[in-house]
């Protein structure tokens, strides 16, 4: 079973002006194959998307009158991820699963995650391991 840190952060963001305050925005770096990923945030969309490029799948994307959506390939295996509000829906031929993007709990993302990566891109699971920099 292969392992990725995710490594989470502070970070202190200006709104750019005198009168914005200044906020804690979390940051999210994840180590994948002696390479850094910034995660734009700790969301399935996100998460996949860095795991299964660096896995070799090529992304594109469709544009259609009723959908825009991403198409991951690799070697025959062809994935839509359709976004649909805060939910995906993941598509491989006859099989179609959707999802909820965003989760309370990071194991509950990990789990879906893990299901996803080895149901639709036929790769093995992940260990994920939250660390905090602070």
């Amino acid at each position: 079973m292969q392992e990725i840190k995710i490594k989470r952060g502070l970070e202190f963001v200006n709104g750019g002006c005198n009168a914005c305050p200044t906020f804690k925005e979390d940051i999210y770096v994840m180590e994948l194959k002696d390479k850094e990923h910034v995660l734009d945030e700790l969301d399935l969309n996100s998460l996949m998307m860095a795991i299964v490029v660096a896995n070799g799948y090529k992304l594109h994307q469709v544009y259609d009158i009723s959908d825009d959506y991403d198409v991951y390939k690799k070697e025959g295996n062809e994935v839509a991820v359709i976004p649909e509000y805060d939910k995906l829906i993941f598509e491989k031929g006859n099989l179609k699963q959707k999802v909820a993007n965003h989760y309370k709990e990071p194991s509950e993302l990990f789990s879906v995650a893990n299901n996803l990566l080895t149901q639709y891109f036929d790769l093995e699971s992940i260990n994920f391991i939250i660390e905090n920099e602070l």
